[in-house]
């Protein structure tokens, strides 16, 4: 057909701002008109723009359509979706589902919302996106982007035959190496057939414009339109990191962007090259297998599935069943359920290495794959968590008693934090030092003496030489306990008046409990009203 290569010299402007000097203006070319070189089509809302590119033609100045069925009035159209259409004008009115030809049915390096990416094998039909051979020639390079149905779909990136990049294998629910978090406002379609998938779209919204690209490099990368920048937001890219680049860890390892080196082997291998490691060489075992009942099984959860090179599938079998069935064969390495929708079904097999194995952060629990070992590997991994066990119950206990201290010594220190807070809000007077008062009484001696109660001494004393007091030492022989002082202290604190003698302070230091007043120069009421000396 003469439009098999009709994106190799056409190509699209999405949300043009300013159109071409010489664009026909018009989203249809009529029969009999030409469209000539710096000239465009523009779809009916100016969504799309598409004219003649700069590759090489055999007629670079005049494109007539041409068109494999017979057409009474044939007219080529541009549509908002980005798809042009011929399209018969005499018959119904031109829309995706009348057309003759489209352009949707030849992608090329880009893929817009509503084309299909096909892979028939009934009708023989394929349909995938092609990268450009660099920026500035349309022309097929060695990239593509297709469907890959071999036993369980996926899409793949093939450099020419190899591959680069993988998504992992249908699970029924998504593919096992694309993490749920990285497409959750794409509505994909996947359509299967017979549990083969035959085409994957999305659904057109025409308030987003979106476009997924393979580059000459071999990247595939999704796009969406700022409009108001008027510029393309990237919005994801595979391979995204490393550890997306196929079989980046070699045979029987695990490759985890996080850690440091990113590949880690699996449970019972270990690197083939023990020094200098080289990833691509991957691991080895470190027991070979015994065949038959001297063989068991570790679930490895949360990783992209090994790549299915040599495989046996059934899609029925329990994973009891699935179990048996591997052990049956001597070259069966691992098993798993392929799909996890409604619980977990079907056997999946592999025999020889398992490969381009990586950690899916988010990842179904139920996506697990059983990697086989000798019964003496899984003895010691059963003896290893039993000694982790016990380490992590020491450390989980020793980590309570260090907790409860650390409550206790905190619980004690606020409540002598209080007790002394309660003390400094009992006693609102200044403190004196006994040194001070001692220095001010002669250390109490009796020639400062001036009475005596039940309390105890009084002594007259200095503070300096225009402050004289008298102080009020507690006997030690005085049943008045240190609540009873402290109550004292605040009842007369609560008390001062102008016609009682005023408390200046208090000493509390060490066995000493003092009360400090203003000395009375004439004797105090009692002398008055008593006649005592």
């Amino acid at each position: 057909m003469a439009f098999c290569h009709f994106t190799t010299f056409l190509y699209a402007i999405f949300h043009a701002v300013t159109f071409l000097e010489f664009s026909i203006g018009a989203d249809t070319l009529l029969p009999n008109q030409t469209i000539v070189h710096g000239q465009t089509l523009i779809s009916k809302s100016q969504m799309f723009e598409v004219g003649l590119g700069s590759s090489p033609l055999a007629h670079p100045q005049i494109v007539s359509w041409a068109y494999g069925r017979v057409a009474s009035n044939p007219i080529l159209q541009l549509l908002d979706t980005g798809n042009l259409l011929v399209v018969d004008e005499a018959g119904e009115s031109s829309s995706q589902e009348s057309y003759i030809w489209q352009s949707f049915d030849y992608p090329s390096d880009t893929r817009l919302p509503g084309m299909n990416m096909v892979d028939d094998p009934d009708t023989g039909q394929k349909k995938y996106l092609t990268a450009w051979r660099n920026p500035d020639d349309p022309s097929p390079g060695n990239f593509t982007y297709r469907i890959e149905n071999q036993g369980l779909a996926e899409m793949v990136i093939f450099q020419g035959t190899t591959k680069k990049y993988r998504t992992g294998q249908w699970n029924g629910l998504g593919f096992t190496g694309v993490s749920p978090s990285q497409s959750p406002a794409f509505k994909f379609e996947f359509k299967f057939k017979n549990d083969v998938l035959v085409s994957v779209s999305e659904t057109y919204n025409y308030s987003v414009v979106e476009r997924i690209t393979i580059e000459p490099s071999g990247i595939v990368q999704r796009y969406s339109m700022n409009e108001k920048k008027d510029k393309w937001n990237l919005v994801f890219t595979h391979p995204r990191d490393p550890c997306e680049n196929y079989v980046q860890c070699g045979p029987y390892s695990i490759c985890s962007i996080d850690k440091t080196p990113i590949c880690v082997c699996l449970k019972g291998f270990a690197p083939k090259a023990q020094q200098n490691w080289d990833w691509s060489s991957g691991c080895a075992r470190i027991r070979p297998l015994n065949c038959g009942d001297g063989d068991g099984f570790i679930g490895v959860s949360g990783v992209k599935f090994p790549d299915m090179l040599k495989f046996w599938l059934n899609t029925s079998m329990t994973i009891g069943e699935c179990q048996a069935e591997c052990l049956k064969n001597c070259n069966c390495t691992a098993y798993a359920n392929p799909y996890i929708t409604e619980g977990r079904s079907g056997c999946l097999i592999w025999y020889g290495d398992l490969i381009d194995i990586r950690e899916v952060y988010g990842a179904d629990s139920k996506q697990i794959v059983y990697i086989r070992l000798p019964v003496s590997e899984l003895e010691e991994e059963k003896e290893e968590e039993h000694a982790a066990g016990k380490v992590r119950l020491i450390l989980t206990a020793a980590g309570v008693v260090f907790f409860c201290l650390i409550c206790c010594v905190t619980l004690v220190i606020r409540r002598l934090k209080r007790r002394a807070r309660r003390k400094n809000e009992d006693i609102e007077l200044p403190l004196f030092k006994l040194s001070m008062i001692a220095a001010a009484t002669n250390n109490f001696s009796s020639g400062n003496m001036i009475g005596e109660g039940g309390f105890g001494p009084v002594y007259k004393g200095n503070l300096s030489a225009q402050e004289e007091i008298a102080v009020k030492r507690l006997s030690k022989t005085s049943t008045q306990g240190l609540e009873e002082f402290k109550n004292e202290v605040i009842l007369i604190a609560k008390l001062q008046h102008r016609n009682l003698v005023r408390l200046l302070g208090c000493c509390i230091e060490r066995e000493e409990r003092l009360l400090i007043y203003e000395y009375m120069q004439n004797g105090s009421l009692d002398y008055f009203v008593f006649g005592m000396a």
